[in-house]
C-alpha cells in the first residue's frame, strides 16, 4: 500500500494533472476566430492554425479552419491584400476536401472563398467561380443544411438574385431557396433582408414590409454582432423608402 502511495506522489510531481488533461488542439484556433467581428483576432486564429498545420500534420480539421479564417480575414484586409488571403482559402479548402470529401466544413468553406475571390476577379473569371461556388453550396445542403446557420441557402439565393437571368440567374428560384432558408435558420437575420429584397424585386412590397420590420425588432444583447447591426441598419433605411 506504502509503495502504491509512494508511485503515486512522484508520478503526479513528474506528470502534473494539467499536463495529462486531453486540450482540445483546435481550442486556440476556434476561440480566437471572431467571424469577421475583429480582424487582429482573426489574423492570429489564421496564424495559430498555420503553425499547427507545420506542427501537427495536414489534417481535415485544421486544413478547413485554415480555409475558414483566410475567409474572414480576406474579407477585412484591404483591397490589395484580398486575393492572396482567398486563394490559400481555396487551396486549404481543396485539401480539406481530398481527405474527407463527405464532410460539410470543407465544402463550405471552400465555395465561401470562392465567393470572395469572384468579387476581386472581372466578369468573364466570375463567371466561371459561380459555377464552383454553386456546386460547392449544393454540397453543403446535402451534407447539413443548417450549416452555418443555413448560410448556403442564403449564398445560392443571392447568386440567384443577383445574376441576370441570361446567365442563369433567377429570382423565383432565389425566393423559394430563401424562404427555405428562413425555415432552417430562422434566427438568420441575413436571409430575412435577402429574402425581403428578392420580394421588393418582385413587387411584393407587403412581404418585405413584414420581414423588414421583423428585422428591425429584432431583440438585441451584448451578443448581437456586428454583422446583424449593420442588417438592420439596412432594413430601416430600406423602410424609409417603402
Amino acid at each position: 500500500m506504502m509503495g502504491h502511495v509512494l508511485f503515486l506522489l512522484i508520478f503526479n510531481l513528474f506528470f502534473p494533472a494539467q499536463a495529462l488533461s486531453q486540450t482540445n488542439p483546435y481550442h486556440d484556433v476556434d476561440d480566437l476566430m471572431t467571424f469577421g467581428e475583429n480582424l487582429e483576432r482573426d489574423k492570429q486564429s489564421l496564424a495559430v492554425v498555420e503553425k499547427s498545420l507545420v506542427k501537427y500534420g495536414s489534417t481535415y480539421q485544421f486544413l478547413w479552419r485554415a480555409s475558414r479564417a483566410c475567409y474572414f480575414v480576406g474579407d477585412q484586409v484591404a483591397e490589395a491584400e484580398k486575393t492572396r488571403f482567398f486563394e490559400r482559402g481555396i487551396e486549404t479548402g481543396q485539401r480539406a476536401i481530398a481527405l474527407e470529401p463527405n464532410a460539410v466544413e470543407g465544402h463550405f468553406w471552400l465555395a465561401a472563398n470562392y465567393g470572395g475571390l469572384a468579387e476581386q476577379k472581372g466578369p468573364f473569371r466570375a463567371l466561371q467561380l459561380i459555377k464552383k461556388i454553386r456546386a460547392g453550396m449544393e454540397t453543403v445542403l446535402q451534407l447539413n443544411e443548417v450549416y452555418q446557420n443555413g448560410a448556403a441557402y442564403l449564398a445560392l439565393g443571392e447568386i440567384d438574385r443577383r445574376l441576370p437571368g441570361i446567365i442563369g440567374g433567377n429570382l423565383d428560384r432565389a425566393i423559394s431557396r430563401l424562404e427555405k432558408g428562413i425555415s432552417v435558420a430562422p434566427n438568420n437575420l441575413e436571409i430575412k433582408l435577402s429574402l425581403a429584397e428578392a420580394y421588393l424585386e418582385r413587387k411584393r412590397k407587403e412581404d418585405a414590409r413584414r420581414l423588414l420590420l421583423v428585422i428591425v425588432n429584432w431583440p438585441s444583447d451584448r451578443t448581437f454582432s456586428k454583422s446583424d447591426r449593420s442588417i438592420q441598419y439596412q432594413a430601416r433605411q430600406k423602410l424609409s423608402k417603402l
